[in-house]
């Protein structure tokens, strides 16, 4: 069995604000030459030791992702990287937890990745050419219509939190929720179906913990095809 790779923290921020057209989330495509190039995705990147405290060894399936020391490390660096790569300057205390992703063990290259609801964010948006080409306002709904149309290339991490948010009627019932539940966790099993098709499945269905595909039961997963593309989601109401 190959060794699991080590993963790397990473935090990201999702400015957003209320206009008429709906929710509108503030998004960076990545240069082409850099990891996840020509994607669209939100303003973030990698932990640096002065964002704070992080553990000196980390055991996945064990860490408490929420520990208060390591939460406020990432949400600096998502503030941190936010001002990097756009001039926008979010407000630390307005900050509210939505989600954490970590990749199957078996992918090369392993972020952990906080991302943070940034209600408020001021400035001018400058972009921060060595990292992204362009960064643009627009709605869930805008930004996976033009991902069916291939238009706006998204990983799956970006995909499903942009589903996540569809619909949402206001900012501050989406903070509100994040507060009142808790930050989803999309920590990821990548299996196999019958006919060779790939999903990837969180906590809630039913093969999180048997690794079969088929079991019965609760669904929370997607369906890719070769490229990571998603074909189909499944979720049990």
């Amino acid at each position: 069995m190959k060794p699991v790779p080590d993963l790397r923290l990473a935090a990201t921020c999702m400015p957003m604000r209320e206009t008429t057209n709906g929710i509108e989330i503030l998004m960076v495509r990545r240069n082409q030459d850099l990891s996840f190039g020509g994607m669209w995705t939100f303003p973030g990147g990698r932990i640096e030791p002065a964002d704070g405290w992080t553990p000196e060894n980390i055991d996945e399936d064990v860490q408490n992702w929420g520990e208060p020391a390591l939460l406020a490390t990432a949400a600096t660096a998502g503030v941190r990287e936010t001002r990097e790569e756009t001039a926008l300057v979010c407000n630390p205390a307005a900050l509210a937890w939505y989600s954490h992703w970590i990749p199957p063990k078996e992918v090369p290259k392993r972020f952990a990745t906080w991302f943070f609801i940034a209600p408020e964010a001021s400035g001018e948006i400058i972009v921060d050419r060595s990292e992204n080409d362009e960064a643009r306002w627009t709605t869930a709904e805008e930004a996976l219509a033009a991902y069916e149309r291939d238009e706006f290339p998204l990983a799956v991490p970006t995909w499903v939190t942009l589903d996540d948010l569809r619909g949402t009627e206001s900012v501050a019932m989406l903070v509100d929720h994040a507060v009142t539940q808790g930050a989803r966790l999309y920590h990821t099993h990548s299996l196999r179906t019958p006919d060779k098709s790939r999903l990837l499945c969180w906590d809630g269905d039913a093969a999180y913990e048997t690794l079969d595909s088929e079991a019965p039961g609760e669904r929370n997963r997607v369906v890719v095809d070769g490229g990571f593309r998603v074909v189909e989601r499944k979720q049990t109401s």
